[in-house]
């Protein structure tokens, strides 16, 4: 039993040890508080972008990329089509379907640079397939970003059915 104990002991300091070594950071933008571990899950990118749809840990480079995938969601029939525009600055989330989440927190983790890899094909997100506690989080107000979402026009509906691969 003493062993176990001092083994579960050393796993814990080895699971903190990536946010005390590290000097930089990535950022996650979750709608769920409280995640205490990050687990590589399957992910399902509409872009079809290689390495964009592999098991892993997803973060961005830049915070206001995080945030903005937090501030919607599917609508009543579990439909959420949205792109980033990158040309605006500060970016801006797309959406085409779904719903702005007003009113609501989204949740902002931070997590050790170190343990991520790049996204070929996409200089805003990185990866990691491997399991990590984040570093800290900060509870947003998804009101206070609403400058980072629009809603779709015409012509932005236009370039996601040109581009978007089923």
């Amino acid at each position: 039993m003493k062993l176990l104990l001092e083994n579960w002991r050393q796993y814990l300091n080895e699971q903190e040890e990536p946010c005390a070594e590290a000097t930089e950071f990535v950022w996650h933008g979750s709608k769920t508080g409280g995640i205490e571990m990050f687990e590589p899950r399957q992910a399902h990118d509409i872009g079809g972008g290689e390495g964009q749809s592999d098991k892993a840990v997803y973060a961005a480079l830049d915070p206001n990329f995080a945030i903005a995938m937090g501030l919607t969601e599917p609508d009543e029939n579990g439909i959420e089509d949205k792109f980033i525009d990158f040309d605006k600055k500060p970016l801006q989330l797309v959406l085409l379907k779904g719903k702005i989440r007003e009113g609501q927190k989204i949740y902002l983790y931070k997590l050790p640079a170190q343990l991520f890899g790049k996204v070929p094909g996409n200089e805003n997100e990185v990866k990691s397939k491997v399991g990590m506690k984040p570093c800290d989080v900060k509870e947003l107000n998804v009101d206070d970003y609403l400058n980072l979402v629009r809603l779709g026009t015409p012509e932005d509906q236009e370039f996601w059915d040109a581009n978007a691969k089923s």
